[in-house]
C-alpha cells in the first residue's frame, strides 16, 4: 500500500509539485477551450465559454483561498494577495509586478505572460480575443469576490506595438465607493453551490497566513511546508471548479452528452501533460505514486493505492457523499458515473505506457479504479488529442526553483 502524500514529499520536491498544481489549470484550459470549435462553434463561441468557465469559477475559489490564507479586508492590497494565489497568475509562468499606490489604487504589470507567448503565433484575432474579450469581464469578476465595487482597467496591452513591447501589459485597479456594484457572474451562484466549492479548508500551519502586510515579492517558496501543501490541494480545486465551469457553458452549447465527451477529451489531454511534467520533477515516478498525487483526479477523497504484483487498485473515499453525484459537471461527475477510464489512461499511459486501465466502478460509496501494469504487448501511442495540447510553449514551461 502507497502513503505517498504531499506531506511525505522532501521540501524541493514540494515546491515543484505546487508550482505543477498551479499551471494546471492553464493546461486545463488549453485542453478545454479548442473543444468548444470540435464541438461545432466558432472563436466567438470559444471566448463566451472561456469567460464562463473563468467567471463562473474564480469568485468560488478566491473565498476559499482567502479562508485558508486568512487574507482580510476588502481594499487593493486584499485583492492584490488573492491574485497573488489564483491559477490564473501562475508564477514564473506570469511574471506579475505589484505596487500599492494607497489602499483604493494600485497597478500590476507583467514583465512575462505566458498566456501571451503561446497565443501571439496564432494571430492578431486570438491576441485580441484573450487579452479583451476575455480579460475585461474576467479580471472584474475575479476582484468581486473582494469587493464588488473595484474595477480593473488597462494602461496598455497586446497587440504589442512595437511586437516586443515591454512590460507585456499593465493594469490598474481601482476600487470607487461611487461604483455600481459589480453583480455575480452567470454561473457564479450555480459553481459555488457545488460539493467541490464547500470541501472543507485544510488547516495551514499555526501562524503561516497571509495576515501580514501585502508583499509584492510573495512566492510559494515563503510558506512552510504545511502550509504549501494546503496550498497546493487549493490549485488542485480551483482547477476543478474551472472544469464544472467549462462543462455547464459547453453543455448550454452542444447538450450535455455531446458536452461530456468534449470534457472527457480535455481530461485525457490534461492529464496526459501534466504526468509527463511531474515525471520530470519526480524521480522514479511510478504508477501507484501517480495515482497518490496527480492532480487531475478530483480533490475532496482519501486515496489509497494498493499493489499485488501487477494488480494496482486505487480507492477513493469521499469526505461527503455529495461528492459522488452523478449529475456533477466537471471531471468529478465524470468520475461519479465510473466515466473516467480515459481520464485514469492520460494518468497513468505517460509513466507506464503499457498499462491497462481495466475499471473505474463506483460502489458502496467510494470509486474504486483497478489496472495492470505491463499488461499490453505494446506500448499505447500518445493520442492526437495529447499532440494538440503540445502545439505552443505553455506544455514545455519549465520553472526555475
Amino acid at each position: 500500500m502507497t502513503t505517498t502524500t504531499l506531506e511525505r514529499l522532501p521540501r524541493d520536491q514540494l515546491l515543484a509539485v505546487a508550482h505543477e498544481y498551479m499551471l494546471v489549470a492553464m493546461l486545463a484550459n488549453q485542453a478545454t477551450l479548442p473543444q468548444t470549435l470540435v464541438g461545432g462553434g466558432n472563436l466567438d463561441d470559444l471566448n463566451e465559454v472561456a469567460i464562463d468557465l473563468w467567471m463562473g469559477a474564480s469568485t468560488a475559489y478566491t473565498h476559499r483561498v482567502r479562508r485558508l490564507m486568512g487574507i482580510e479586508g476588502d481594499d487593493v492590497p486584499a485583492i492584490m494577495k488573492a491574485l497573488q494565489l489564483d491559477v490564473g497568475f501562475v508564477h514564473q509562468y506570469m511574471d506579475v509586478h505589484y505596487q500599492v499606490n494607497d489602499p483604493l489604487h494600485g497597478e500590476f504589470w507583467l514583465e512575462h505572460c505566458g498566456a501571451l507567448m503561446n497565443v501571439e503565433p496564432l494571430g492578431e484575432e486570438r491576441v485580441v480575443g484573450m487579452c479583451h474579450t476575455i480579460e475585461d469581464p474576467t479580471f472584474d469578476a475575479t476582484a468581486f469576490a473582494t469587493n464588488a465595487r473595484a474595477r480593473i482597467r488597462p494602461i496598455h496591452r497586446p497587440p504589442r506595438t512595437p511586437a516586443d513591447r515591454h512590460p507585456h501589459c499593465h493594469w490598474t485597479i481601482i476600487i470607487d465607493p461611487e461604483n455600481e456594484p459589480v453583480g455575480p457572474a452567470r454561473l457564479t451562484q450555480q459553481i459555488g453551490e457545488l460539493p467541490l466549492a464547500s470541501l472543507s479548508i485544510e488547516p495551514r500551519a499555526e501562524g503561516d497566513g497571509y495576515q501580514r502586510s501585502f508583499d509584492p515579492k510573495f512566492r510559494l517558496a515563503d510558506c512552510s511546508d504545511g502550509t504549501l501543501a494546503a496550498l497546493t490541494r487549493e490549485f488542485a480545486v480551483q482547477t476543478h471548479l474551472l472544469m464544472c465551469a467549462a462543462d455547464v457553458t459547453l453543455a448550454e452549447r452542444f447538450g450535455t452528452e455531446r458536452a461530456r465527451e468534449l470534457m472527457a477529451d480535455a481530461w485525457l489531454a490534461t492529464a496526459w501533460v501534466v504526468s509527463e511534467r511531474m515525471r520530470d520533477v519526480l524521480e522514479d515516478l511510478d504508477v501507484p505514486t501517480v495515482l497518490a498525487l496527480h492532480p487531475a483526479l478530483p480533490p475532496g477523497f482519501t486515496r489509497t493505492v494498493e499493489v499485488q504484483g501487477d494488480q494496482v487498485r486505487c480507492t477513493l473515499v469521499p469526505e461527503s457523499p455529495a461528492l459522488l453525484d452523478r449529475e456533477q459537471p466537471g471531471w468529478i461527475g465524470a468520475l461519479a458515473r465510473g466515466e473516467a477510464v480515459s481520464g485514469i489512461e492520460g494518468i497513468v499511459l505517460p509513466v507506464d505506457s503499457h498499462a491497462q486501465v481495466d475499471e473505474v466502478r463506483v460502489a458502496d460509496g467510494n470509486v474504486a479504479i483497478n489496472m495492470r501494469t505491463g499488461a499490453r504487448g505494446e506500448a499505447v501511442e500518445t493520442p492526437k488529442v495529447v499532440d494538440f495540447m503540445r502545439i505552443g510553449m505553455l506544455s514545455r514551461w519549465k520553472f526555475v526553483l
